[in-house]
C-alpha cells in the first residue's frame, strides 16, 4: 500500500480520572511522564506510529481545552495535524470527524486508529500486525480490530469473541465484545480459547467506515454529511461544526457502532501490550527498583518498602518513605493519596466524596 494513503488517528481527548489525583481534568494521563524519562504516553505513542505511517498522515484526534498541549509535547507535527473536538462527545463522533477530515484530504485513505496511552513493548510485530490489517481493510468492508491472545484471566481489560467459522485472510469474524468480566467470566473466556484481549487498535477504509456510520449512527452520520458535502470553505465549515457538534449524542464506538454491525472484524496479535486503564496497570508498565518499588520522585529516600508505588510531581520536595508494602502513594501540589495498592477500586469513592464535599476543585 503506498504510504500516502495510511493515516493514523491517535486518541487524545479523554479525561483519565481513573488515574486521580495525577490526572486531572486539566491534565489528564496522555500528558504524564510516567516513568520521568522526559517523554509522555502521547509523545511515545506518535513515536510508535511515526515508524509505520508518514508523520505527515498522522492526526491527533482532542478537545478544544487540549489542542495547546498537544501542540506543546508534539512540535514535529503540524498543528493542522491536531484535530480539535468542538465537545466532549465520546469516541463516536470522534471517530466521525476524523473519518470525514480525512477523507477530504484522501478519499482512498486508510485509518489506523490508536488510543494515546498505547503501550507496546514489541514494535516489530505490532507493525507486522498493523500493515496486515491496513493491507485487509484497503481491499474488504467494515471495521477491523486488534486482540492480543490472553496469557491469563484478566479482570482489568477488554475482550473479543471471535467467529472460527467466519476467517476472511487471517481475520477473524467477531461475536462479541465484553467490558472488563468478573474473574470467574475472565477464567471462562481464557479457557474457551475463543477470546482475545482487546487493544482499543482499530483499522478501516475512510468511506468502509462511513457506510457503517451510515448505518449504525445515522443521526451523526447525516450532520456530518451536511457540513462536508455542501461547504468546502474551512471557516464556513467550522462554524457549523462547532453548532452541530454539540447536538450530537455522547457516545462510544464500541456501543454505537461495533456492537451493532457484522461488519467488524479482528487482527490476532502477538506483541506484548498493555492498557495502562488503572494505576495497577500503571504499576505493571514502570520500572521498579530491586524491591518491586515504582519511584515517580525527584527526591526520595526510602527504606524497607516493597512492591509499593510512590509518586510526587513536586521537583523541591524530599520524599521519605520507612517500612510500607504494597501501598500507593501519589503526592500533587494539592492532593494526597496514601492506601493500599489492592484499593484501587475504592477510588470512584474518593473522587466522588471529593466533589461531594469540595466541588470540583480537586478533580
Amino acid at each position: 500500500m503506498a504510504g500516502n494513503e495510511i493515516y493514523c488517528v491517535v486518541l487524545a481527548g479523554g479525561f483519565g480520572t481513573r488515574l486521580w489525583p495525577l490526572s486531572r481534568k486539566g491534565m489528564p494521563k496522555q500528558f504524564l511522564d510516567f516513568n520521568n524519562d522526559g517523554s509522555t504516553l502521547l509523545s511515545k505513542t506518535v513515536g510508535i506510529m511515526k515508524d509505520i505511517v508518514p508523520q505527515e498522515n498522522i492526526i491527533v484526534s482532542t478537545n478544544l481545552d487540549f489542542y495547546e498541549d498537544v501542540c506543546k509535547q508534539l512540535p514535529e507535527l503540524n498543528p493542522r495535524q491536531v484535530l480539535r473536538e468542538p465537545a466532549m462527545k465520546g469516541t463516536a463522533p470522534s471517530l466521525a470527524l476524523s473519518a470525514y477530515h480525512i477523507r477530504d484530504l484522501n478519499p482512498d485513505a486508510c485509518v489506523v486508529v490508536v488510543p494515546s496511552d498505547l503501550i507496546i513493548m514489541e514494535p516489530e510485530p505490532f507493525a507486522e500486525v498493523i500493515g496486515r490489517g491496513l493491507e485487509f481493510v484497503k481491499s474488504h468492508e467494515g471495521i477491523l480490530t486488534v486482540g492480543i491472545k490472553p496469557t491469563r484471566p484478566e479482570t482489568r481489560f477488554g475482550y473479543i469473541q471471535v467467529d472460527d467459522e467466519k476467517v476472511i485472510d487471517g481475520m477473524y469474524g467477531v461475536r462479541t465484545f465484553t467490558e472488563k468480566p468478573e474473574d470467574s467470566f475472565a477464567k471462562l473466556f481464557v479457557e474457551s480459547g475463543e477470546f482475545y484481549w482487546n487493544s482499543g487498535v482499530l483499522m478501516w477504509n475512510v468511506n468502509s467506515f462511513i457506510d457503517v456510520m451510515h448505518s449504525c449512527l445515522p443521526e451523526i452520520s447525516v450532520q456530518f454529511d451536511r457540513i462536508y458535502d455542501t461547504l468546502h470553505n474551512r471557516d464556513s465549515r467550522r462554524s457549523l461544526l462547532y453548532a452541530v457538534y454539540e447536538a450530537l449524542p455522547k457516545i462510544s464506538v464500541d456501543y454505537g457502532i461495533l456492537e451493532k454491525t457484522d461488519k467488524v472484524f479482528m487482527a490476532p496479535g502477538s506483541f506484548k501490550w498493555n492498557d495502562i486503564e488503572s494505576w495497577d496497570l500503571l504499576y505493571d508498565y514502570c520500572s521498579k527498583d530491586g524491591n518491586g518499588n515504582v519511584l515517580g520522585m525527584y527526591k526520595s529516600q526510602i527504606y524497607n518498602c516493597h512492591n509499593s508505588m510512590f509518586l510526587c510531581n513536586n521537583e523541591k520536595k524530599l520524599v521519605v518513605i520507612d517500612d510500607l508494602s504494597d501501598f500507593l502513594v501519589v503526592d500533587t501540589e494539592d492532593v494526597l493519596v496514601i492506601c493500599r495498592r489492592d484499593k484501587e477500586t475504592d477510588f470512584k469513592k474518593y473522587i466522588n466524596d471529593s466533589m461531594l464535599k469540595y466541588g470540583e476543585k480537586y478533580i
